[in-house]
């Protein structure tokens, strides 16, 4: 672990403004009355600060710090040097940094996370992205391909079994069993004979996927501070949203001949290799281990009237929200190639330039949503996001391109914003459970979303753009939802949200 250094002249006039100790990206403490500072709590695995006096008028600051955090170490300590540098801004953190202060372990934990999550997203994305190439292939109307989208969306039901288990034996086994499970039944999505067998295959891929991406965001908001939940969950998205763009990346491969598609199905043997590495830096959050002792086996439906209400208010919340946004996903290119005439590498192009800035949404919404509240983040989120996507599939030429981008970019701040609130309004021993739940109430959702929109599409429009656009008043309508019926937890603990964690006590 490379040691690296930061050293700064400054005059004596301006010693009052170094001899002091920093609270924003490294949370330091002085050592007795001297003029050395180590850190207290930061993403540093080793950190000293100390003034030196080299003449009357001038002193010298120097900063050695290690960190470690795999492939990324580099670039993150040009985050370092940059913010430290600042001196008026020292105890503000950057743009990258949640807005509190996270140590070395769990910094390492979260980008892990974030490795698995690309990897899942990946599995989990294919099918919408090459469905249209797939189709080509088998003969498949736009009626069938409906009828695939929603066979597929039954993996939720294997994945509610993945999740229970994960409250009982832990999240770290299933979300590492799962993760390798999801990439052996995507490799075998190369060899399908016929769409209807792929689809069977995909039930089992999008399973092990789904529960893995849940999992992750469980250990993530267990394992993060109260005042960065958002903004890990946003990190996480930010994973898996490249896992998708990988995807759409190797898009133009499926174009090469009528059977190409199955080359970006073989791709997912790859990542197999790429689970062990991440897998040391995942443990099993200490809340878990404390609380997983009392697990009681009672349904969490029937565990207390705040669960309850907090499971049928998220169930219906994700149900009006798939209505739109996983048809828009899974049709999109369907939208592009059929109703607009592009091709497999304009769709890519398209893909990619929408897409990417979705992360500027993501980014802001983290933070937002730690700062602002969640609920002023996410209704802006859903109605302005909502919008620009709707209009985009009403549109045609160069207004395709703008409403999409503008729609790609606030749409994704609804992730974190709402997303947290799976793991924020259930105690620890029903988390995964109610999470599994919830996800069937999602999948009924985007079940219902891509049969009406495959419906409409061949038949009473002959087109996806119009039924697409149609499906957005479901986001719509939770917009109004959350405003009226969901609480505002930021920055709220766990056992202030859930008294019955009320025997884990934070170090």
């Amino acid at each position: 672990m490379r040691e690296r250094h930061i050293t700064t002249t400054f005059s004596a006039s301006n010693l009052p403004n170094f001899d002091a100790e920093l609270s924003g990206l490294v949370k330091e403490q002085r050592e007795g009355s001297s003029k050395k500072f180590s850190s207290k709590r930061s993403i540093f695995d080793h950190y000293e600060r100390e003034l030196n006096q080299v003449s009357d008028s001038q002193w010298i600051e120097k900063i050695d710090f290690r960190l470690h955090v795999p492939a990324i170490s580099w670039l993150l300590a040009i985050g370092v040097r940059y913010q430290l540098g600042r001196l008026p801004k020292r105890n503000q953190f950057p743009f990258w940094h949640p807005p509190t202060q996270i140590d070395a372990e769990t910094l390492r934990t979260v980008w892990a996370l974030i490795g698995i999550s690309f990897l899942n997203s990946y599995y989990a994305t294919l099918l919408g992205q090459l469905l249209t190439f797939i189709a080509r292939e088998f003969h498949s109307s736009t009626a069938s391909q409906g009828l695939v989208l929603g066979v597929s969306r039954v993996d939720i039901i294997p994945a509610l079994i993945l999740l229970t288990l994960a409250d009982r034996i832990g999240r770290r086994k299933i979300i590492l069993f799962s993760t390798f499970m999801g990439g052996l039944f995507s490799t075998l999505g190369a060899f399908a004979p016929n769409i209807y067998l792929l689809a069977a295959d995909q039930v089992f891929t999008k399973a092990f996927a789904t529960a893995s991406i849940l999992l992750i965001a469980i250990v993530s908001s267990e394992k993060v501070p109260p005042t960065a939940r958002a903004w890990s969950l946003a990190a996480l998205v930010i994973g898996s949203a490249l896992g998708a763009g990988a995807a759409a990346t190797l898009l133009p491969l499926a174009g090469i001949s009528l059977g190409s598609w199955r080359i970006l199905y073989g791709v997912s043997f790859l990542a197999l290799f790429a689970i062990k590495p991440f897998s040391k830096y995942i443990q099993e959050s200490h809340r878990f281990e404390v609380l997983s002792k009392e697990v009681d086996h009672k349904p969490v439906i029937s565990a207390s009237g705040k669960n309850r209400r907090a499971l049928i208010l998220l169930s219906l919340a994700t149900f009006l929200l798939n209505v739109f946004y996983i048809p828009a996903s899974q049709f999109r290119n369907e939208f592009l190639s059929h109703d607009r005439g592009f091709s497999a590498l304009t769709i890519s192009i398209f893909t990619i330039v929408t897409a990417a800035p979705g992360g500027i949404g993501l980014a802001l919404s983290g933070r937002l949503s730690e700062t602002r509240g969640r609920k002023v983040v996410v209704t802006a989120a859903l109605i302005l996001g909502t919008g620009g996507l709707m209009l985009g599939f009403l549109s045609h030429g160069a207004w395709i391109w703008i409403w999409a981008l503008l729609g790609s970019i606030i749409a994704p701040a609804t992730i974190p914003s709402l997303g947290v609130y799976l793991t924020e309004l259930f105690p620890t021993k029903y988390r995964g459970t109610a999470n599994g739940i919830i996800g069937v109430w999602a999948r009924a959702g985007s079940i219902f979303g891509v049969i009406a929109v495959g419906y409409l599409g061949s038949t009473l429009f002959n087109q996806v753009g119009t039924p697409l656009a149609l499906m957005g008043i479901g986001p719509l309508l939770l917009a109004v939802l959350v405003i009226v019926k969901f609480p505002e937890t930021k920055g709220l603990k766990l056992e202030t949200i859930n008294p019955e964690d009320s025997a884990f006590q934070e170090e």
